[in-house]
């Protein structure tokens, strides 16, 4: 009966833990495509204290706060990046890279002494967050030969002769669904076979410019381009996996062969927008709360004593 109680609450603490940690999302990362925090730091009780060491606290307190946000940012699906950091001993490493590097702003110290800083750390390029995690997952490791992203030898076959399509965008609208962001989103076929993932790019232009953009607004993903330059492509996202999306058979052939000339030249004017409602998506591990039952009590009369 206890070794019972014991996994329940085990069971409870971690579900609890999960659940926590998978309903973090902030739209406006993915969308603006950095990570922005503040930091604070001063001693406003006292009248003397030194400036510099302020600063360096304020800076370090910006760490923490990023790296926690980091920790919560959604991977891919199924997966955040607290999930992986035990996968690969790198990653640590090559994220406190990201961290040290980034750029770091400081504001004078107010009226009550306090100082802050903002730190940026960007999601994309070569010294980047996705850049960092993507290096550090592909290293080799002896008790884990495969890695969580997909491989780039891996994917949809697709016609080795069939031309490329001329427009430079494809626009995948999801707003109608719940759709979740994630550094490395997947987009598969609707017989489940992945068409394309940015791990699938070559790793000389890999993370040189993003791949796999994100809008809330149709209007900007379509922006700075002729009609005949984009494409909207037909896609849907299934209740069971928010941060997969899967494309209509009917482009699906043109969207393969658009993905094959991306990872062949990453370096061409070539991407895909995600036009998706911010907030759409359903929290999880929330209940619906049950109406209260309404005990009558019922009077239950004695028989008369004749």
């Amino acid at each position: 009966m206890k070794l019972a109680i014991r996994l329940a609450l085990i069971l409870s603490l971690f579900t609890a833990c999960s659940l926590r940690a998978d309903s973090f999302i902030e739209p406006e990362i993915f969308i603006n495509q950095k990570i922005e925090v503040f930091g604070l730091a001063g001693i406003p009780w006292e009248s003397e204290y030194s400036h510099d060491e302020e600063r360096a606290r304020a800076w370090m307190d910006a760490l923490h706060h990023a790296y926690e946000k980091i920790l919560s940012l959604p991977l891919m699906e199924g997966k955040l990046v607290r999930h992986v950091m035990q996968t690969n001993a790198a990653l640590k490493e090559r994220l406190g890279l990201v961290l040290m590097s980034a750029p770091k702003y400081f504001q004078q110290a107010d009226a009550s002494g306090l100082i802050r800083c903002r730190l940026e750390l960007p999601l994309t390029g070569k010294l980047s967050v996705r850049s960092a995690l993507y290096l550090a997952a592909m290293r080799p490791q002896p008790l884990q030969p495969v890695s969580f992203l997909a491989s780039w030898s891996a994917g949809l076959k697709v016609d080795e002769n069939a031309p490329a399509p001329d427009f430079k965008r494809i626009i995948v609208d999801v707003r109608g669904s719940s759709f979740e962001p994630s550094l490395f989103p997947r987009f598969f076929d609707q017989t489940g076979m992945l068409i394309f993932q940015e791990s699938m790019v070559p790793s000389g232009e890999r993370f040189s410019r993003p791949a796999v953009r994100f809008e809330s607004d149709i209007r900007k993903a379509r922006a700075e381009l002729e009609e005949n330059e984009t494409m909207t492509a037909a896609a849907y996202v299934s209740a069971l996996s928010r941060r997969d999306i899967s494309i209509d058979h009917a482009d699906t052939d043109v969207f393969a062969r658009f993905c094959r000339e991306l990872i062949r030249n990453p370096l061409q004017e070539r991407e895909i927008v995600i036009v998706f409602t911010p907030g759409a998506s359903t929290p999880r591990g929330k209940l619906g709360k049950t109406e209260a039952k309404v005990e009558a009590e019922e009077k239950t009369k004695t028989p008369a004593v004749k």
